[in-house]
């Protein structure tokens, strides 16, 4: 699939400042905003410099918006005429990952260059997600300053430290609460396109995100007396560990089709060819354990209908093969299924470990609730995404990473991760954190068109 053949109508907006537009996404790329678990290696100087910049670039926002700084976050209102209409949000983060120490050498161009080259822009941010960030911006801007005045209020807002703990996000959040709004929607990072073959379509699908798995690192652990390999009377802490993560993985929890792969089903049904689901999603209750089977068996479809097990780690092992081990330590990640409480989890594995292993949270965040799909915001998204877009159909799903779009469920049921940047599937996998992240001007100019148009239609 050569995703640039999908793209239609690239003519309008055709007074678009296109290149304006790809100097301020290099700008942006060349301020380092990189984040850190470790406050202490964060250079907040360059996100002063970043502000500056929306400021200078972006005078038509800063004249009708108002701007507010959240730390080292940022929200920007445009007041919109109706106050009977919920506010939109569009939202992304300012912060980017590190570059991996040693791989330097092997960027084609610098990772901060922000280098306009091929075709291509290039560096750290260009696909997270500094592009939809600075795409956002033009969007607005081309608006306003094409005299549109807007009836819905709109929120741009941009979190400082997506990448790390998400607490720029957290406390926007906590601040369009305190003030009594309520969202029609949030649009966020995330989504994927990539081919119906899981289904048996004969067509593209568009996974837009109306939820996040959530995250759990468990340990377990296990002692023993140790000593020489040649009498293990009482056993080794090493094979009692095993049997608990083996049994672990061989008990997983509850599998459920959640509403967001229903409502797929049902949107795909038409473009279903072939395969065991062809007639199944005829009737979708009657046929669910049917369904499920064929979700097990798919490695594309498996992870949306349950928590996902993968041990991960082991330690403790002995330094030679005659000796036994006292102390072991395993770790199992979980990717938790909306329908399974970390509570709940972690005592469905202290059972299945038995009592010479304990178990333990590292880290533990259930999934985010399932946003609803039967909302204006969503269809729009979907209209709008179908009139760039051909031959992709757009469905709910779940969001295969973490986004900070969750901390805004206390103030919107309508949370969707897709950004509209529709790139080759190779670009996309080697470059969101990886070495030589760049996005194609193309598809960068592509997803303002879109914004560009959602803004405009709903707001």
């Amino acid at each position: 699939m050569n995703i640039y053949e999908l793209y239609i109508n690239e003519e309008e907006y055709s007074d678009l400042r296109s290149d304006e537009a790809v100097r301020h996404l290099s700008e942006a790329i060349q301020i380092n905003t990189t984040s850190y678990m470790d406050a202490s290696k964060i250079d907040y100087a360059a996100f002063d410099r970043f502000h500056a910049k929306m400021k200078e670039w972006y005078p038509c926002i800063m004249k009708h918006g108002e701007y507010r700084e959240i730390d080292y976050s940022v929200l920007i209102r445009i007041p919109g005429s109706d106050p009977s209409l919920k506010p939109a949000l569009f939202m992304a983060h300012q912060d980017v990952v590190p570059v991996v120490e040693g791989t330097e050498e092997d960027w084609i161009h610098d990772p901060f260059s922000g280098d306009v080259a091929d075709g291509y822009i290039w560096g750290r941010g260009a696909m997270d997600i500094k592009e939809m960030l600075i795409a956002e911006l033009e969007s607005m801007e081309y608006l306003l300053e094409h005299g549109k005045q807007f009836r819905r209020t709109v929120y741009l807002a941009f979190g400082q430290d997506e990448e790390v703990i998400g607490s720029g996000a957290i406390a926007i959040a906590k601040y369009l609460k305190e003030q009594g709004v309520e969202l029609e929607f949030v649009l966020d990072e995330g989504g994927r396109v990539g081919s119906g073959e899981a289904y048996g379509a004969d067509i593209a699908v568009g996974s837009i995100g109306m939820y996040e798995k959530g995250y759990a690192d468990m340990k377990l652990s296990a002692e023993s007396f140790g000593g020489h390999s040649s009498n293990p009377f009482r056993g080794t802490s090493l094979g009692v560990l095993a049997k608990a993560i083996a049994a672990i993985v061989d008990h997983p929890l509850e599998n459920v089709l959640p509403a967001s792969a229903r409502e797929t089903l049902r949107i795909l049904a038409p473009y279903i060819k072939e395969g065991p689901l062809k007639e199944a999603v005829k009737d979708i209750d009657a046929n669910e354990a049917q369904i499920i089977a064929h979700y097990l068996s798919h490695p594309d479809l498996n992870s949306q209908i349950h928590t996902t097990i993968a041990p991960t780690m082991i330690s403790g092992g002995s330094q030679a093969g005659n000796v036994m081990p006292q102390h072991m330590e395993a770790v199992i990640n979980f990717r938790l299924a909306p329908q399974d409480t970390d509570e709940g989890l972690l005592e469905h594995c202290r059972q299945l470990a038995g009592k010479d292993v304990k178990a333990e949270y590292i880290v533990a965040n259930e999934a985010s609730r399932e946003s609803r799909f039967d909302t204006m915001g969503f269809h729009a998204l979907q209209d709008v995404l179908s009139h760039y877009f051909r031959d992709i159909v757009f469905v709910p799903s779940v969001n295969t990473t973490a986004t900070d779009a969750r901390s805004y469920e206390c103030v919107c049921d309508c949370c969707m991760r897709f950004e509209p940047f529709l790139e080759e599937p190779e670009i996309r996998a080697k470059g969101v954190h990886g070495t030589n992240e760049k996005i194609s001007v193309r598809a960068y100019l592509q997803g303002i068109r879109v914004l560009i148009r959602m803004m405009d239609q709903l707001c």
